[in-house]
């Protein structure tokens, strides 16, 4: 498909037209039509519609796959990328002028097929084709009822790396983790999809975390603003400081102190924001001994803190998956990280103890702690006990899922 085409008013549709791709008849391409309505402030509302289950992303932003979607563009050249479940992405550009009164419609083609959500497992050299896990359904992949009232005020950077460029081992289920939290996030918790910033993998480098964190967020968050930051993926250790690493995609535990993401500096950030406050999930471990968590070949495991003074004293409140000489778990069964499986569990309403149609932090902790306790203990051999760290007062005041109103 040639970059820079427009299509306003036209409509192309494949009616029945299939190809065999992996031994299997799927449609032979994503048919996609864009709605556009005038706005007054000088942007379009386009309302995307496909007929393939694909995630979409807008300019490098992620836009809630499905049936149809709100977007906020410019009046300049958009790029669109769509990427079909289990097939490969495709890129076009859209063009301007929308012409409210017609639709846009365009095909991507669909040409290779990848594993979907599938980790790959490594085969000897002159194997013949690399076996396959399926990924087991969820039950929270079933996004609940319960909806809290939009959000306008609230931002989120999601971030889900399982994949790394270093050939580390995988983060299982990382990048599933964290679309999922997108979803809940936006359909669930009631922040706005233009708030919500989901990098997954490849598109989830330091680079990535530098500009996100360091400039997207300051350039958004006022005072009063809530933020959540949610990070499934690898930590690391600093062998020579102690000091903890969000690994990105291109990170390299061996030079981990100019390719990782100091949580320290994550931390600072975070501090300086005007926000009223700021939740911090971190689906991950840093003592380099296994799980979540790599470290340079030839070093030892580490006994690290991810605590850090900031919170203490500021508005930042995190929850970890383990304590420091941990190791975070994926809970294969559920195809979750463990502790992202049970925090997405309690906001289906199980950790609404009180059955009063609101879920804060501290309750949500509550019931988030003995049950990853319990499953790392019993089908693991293992302990993890997961952390909630924050000044006492303002762990009280997060609430999370918010009850309907009297």
């Amino acid at each position: 498909m040639q970059k820079g085409i427009g299509w306003v008013g036209l409509m192309l549709l494949l009616s029945g037209c299939a190809t065999a791709l992996g031994g299997q008849n799927v449609p032979s391409g994503v048919d996609v039509s864009l709605l556009p309505k005038a706005s007054p402030d000088a942007t379009e509302i386009l309302y995307l519609q496909s007929n393939m289950n694909c995630q979409f992303f807008v300019d490098g932003q992620p836009v809630i796959t499905g049936k149809r979607v709100r977007m906020m563009v410019t009046k300049q050249n958009h790029q669109l990328v769509c990427k079909p479940e289990g097939y490969r992405a495709k890129e076009d550009y859209i063009q301007p002028p929308y012409d409210p009164s017609h639709p846009i419609g365009f095909t991507f083609l669909i040409e290779d097929k990848i594993p979907s959500e599938q980790t790959l497992v490594e085969q000897p050299a002159g194997a013949a084709v690399p076996k396959q896990r399926a990924v087991p359904i969820s039950d929270v992949d079933t996004l609940p009822t319960a909806k809290s009232p939009t959000r306008k005020n609230a931002y989120a950077i999601v971030i889900g790396i399982e994949r790394y460029r270093e050939k580390l081992p995988a983060a299982d289920f990382a990048d599933r983790d964290a679309k999922l939290m997108g979803e809940y996030l936006t359909q669930i918790l009631g922040y706005q999809e233009e708030n919500v910033v989901i990098r997954l993998n490849e598109k989830a480098s330091r680079t990535d975390l530098e500009k996100y964190i360091e400039n997207w967020l300051p350039n958004h968050v006022e005072k009063g603003d809530s933020v959540f930051i949610y990070f499934s993926g690898h930590g690391a250790p600093n062998a020579k400081t102690g000091e903890a690493y969000l690994v990105p995609f291109d990170g390299d535990p061996a030079f981990v102190e100019t390719t990782g993401y100091p949580l320290k500096r994550l931390y600072e950030s975070l501090d300086k924001l005007p926000a009223r406050e700021v939740v911090v999930l971190l689906d991950s471990c840093f003592s380099g001994a296994g799980g979540r968590s790599v470290i340079a070949k030839g070093a030892r495991p580490l006994v690290l803190s991810a605590e850090n003074s900031l919170m203490a004293r500021g508005k930042t409140v995190v929850l970890s998956a383990g304590s420091g000489d941990q190791i975070s778990s994926t809970y294969d069964q559920k195809g979750h990280g463990l502790l992202t499986y049970f925090f997405l569990k309690g906001l289906q309403g199980e950790a609404d103890t009180n059955k009063d149609g609101a879920i804060d932090l501290h309750e949500l902790f509550d019931y988030v702690k003995p049950q990853v306790e319990r499953v790392a203990r019993r089908d693991f051999n293992n302990e993890q006990t997961p952390q909630l760290m924050g000044n006492p007062e303002m762990l009280r005041k997060v609430r999370l899922l918010e009850g309907p109103k009297p």
